[in-house]
């Protein structure tokens, strides 16, 4: 006894474990529903919801309308401005264009003379002539009796002689001589030139002495490097001008807004004039086009 009494007071003693209790589960059956008044009501609680995301989206879809019409209205505002703008520029040009001169009588000057004097009736379109003869034709008859004969000019067209006559008060010079001859027409009619008139060459190809295009004659000519210049070319002929056929040309020039005005006023349904501009280009001709780039025009000019 007195052993089992020492170990009882040296070892601790150790908690019976308690027994575990298992959970019972119990199945109830389904409720029966025996009429109306014991069915499951609808779930109020999504019904609400699904409410109130059509309540949140039909204001949604109102603000994208709004905002859809809106954008839509302020393009059609703006195309209406754009076009009523370019209207405007593009008459401006014209109307306040009061005299053109052509250099050169041969069958691309004539056709151009007769282009841009059927835009308007009341502008002045000087042609300068060596020719009596041609002269005398186109004022009595309005035909030029050596090109293009078969066509009839327009009455606005004056041919002279003289170039003072022919480039006072003139707005744009177009400047048609073959190029082989250009350098010591120009330098003969210098005197007579305003430093602030725009050329523009419908001629095309080198000078063969000096292999000069006609961005480096004319200033070179006119003893004036700031002399405003355009090139005027294409794959166009003088018949298809003078016969309204469809016909498209390049205005390349280093003057942006030069370009534009000529092509303001040489545009027409029949002729359709695209602009041209090279920030690396050393001379006008390397912008237009290259398969009339230097393609030489060799007709006698009269």
């Amino acid at each position: 006894m007195a052993a089992a009494a020492a170990a009882t007071a040296f070892f601790p003693s150790i908690p019976t474990p308690r027994p575990r209790l298992t959970a019972t589960v119990v199945c109830r059956p389904p409720p029966i529903f025996t009429g109306a008044t014991d069915a499951v009501p609808p779930p109020e609680d999504e019904d609400s919801s699904d409410d109130d995301d059509d309540a949140g989206a039909a204001p949604r879809r109102s603000g994208r309308k709004d905002r859809r019409r809106a954008v839509r209205i302020a393009w059609e505002k703006l195309v209406r401005w754009s076009r009523s703008w370019r209207r405007r520029n593009r008459s401006d040009v014209l109307e306040s264009t009061r005299k053109v001169v052509v250099l050169g009588g041969g069958s691309f000057g004539t056709a151009m003379a007769a282009h841009v004097a059927a835009k308007k009736a009341d502008l002045e379109v000087a042609m300068l002539l060596r020719d009596d003869l041609v002269c005398r034709s186109i004022n009595n008859t309005h035909i030029n009796c050596k090109y293009l004969a078969e066509h009839r000019l327009p009455e606005n067209i004056v041919a002279t002689t003289s170039a003072a006559d022919a480039l006072a008060g003139a707005d744009f010079c177009f400047h048609a001589v073959p190029v082989q001859f250009s350098s010591s027409f120009l330098e003969s009619i210098s005197t007579h030139v305003d430093p602030k008139l725009p050329f523009i060459s419908l001629s095309k190809g080198l000078e063969l002495n000096t292999l000069r295009t006609m961005s480096k004659i004319i200033p070179r000519a006119l003893g004036n490097r700031r002399q405003p210049f355009v090139v005027l070319s294409g794959p166009s002929f003088a018949v298809e001008l003078m016969n309204k056929l469809p016909t498209a040309m390049v205005v390349a020039s280093k003057d942006k807004k030069l370009a534009s005005s000529v092509q303001q006023l040489l545009a027409s349904p029949n002729l359709r004039i695209s602009t041209s501009r090279s920030r690396n280009c050393r001379c006008p001709e390397e912008c237009s086009c290259n398969s009339c780039r230097y393609s030489g025009r060799y007709e006698s000019w009269k």
